[in-house]
């Protein structure tokens, strides 16, 4: 079993198709963080790690995967406990699905829409 697979099975709320797709793209962040720096455990990543796969190691993916990819990104720090201290480094275009080009981006005041389901980190703790 894969370390994305046991952090994320544990503590992410929702439904079994929804955690499954988290595991799915988390195992591929995973990939792609040991390929550029090596890293065995999501427990090593830095907020860093995370804000070059979605800046980088995702390019070719379009603006709706990469926000996918985002929120994965963010059920993982959430995970780890680290989502406070890395939200601030995890801010980009691929915050909403339609990328740059959308009002709600360019206003980064406007908010909205309901909060996410992040991971509780008591819950690993059982």
């Amino acid at each position: 079993m894969s370390a994305i697979r046991r952090l994320l099975e544990r503590a992410q709320p929702g439904s079994a198709g929804g955690i499954a797709q988290h595991i799915r793209r988390g195992e591929r962040l995973a990939v792609l963080i040991q390929a550029r720096w090596g890293l065995q455990r999501p427990e090593q990543w830095r907020a860093k790690h995370l804000r070059w796969v979605l800046e980088r190691g995702l390019m070719d993916l379009s603006p709706a995967s990469r926000y996918h990819y985002y929120r994965t990104s963010r059920v993982l720090a959430a995970t780890l406990g680290h989502w406070p201290a890395w939200e601030a480094a995890l801010r980009g275009p691929w915050m909403h699905p339609a990328g740059l080009g959308t009002p709600k981006m360019r206003d980064a005041t406007v908010r909205g829409g309901r909060p996410p389901k992040l991971a509780h980190r008591a819950k690993l703790q059982r």
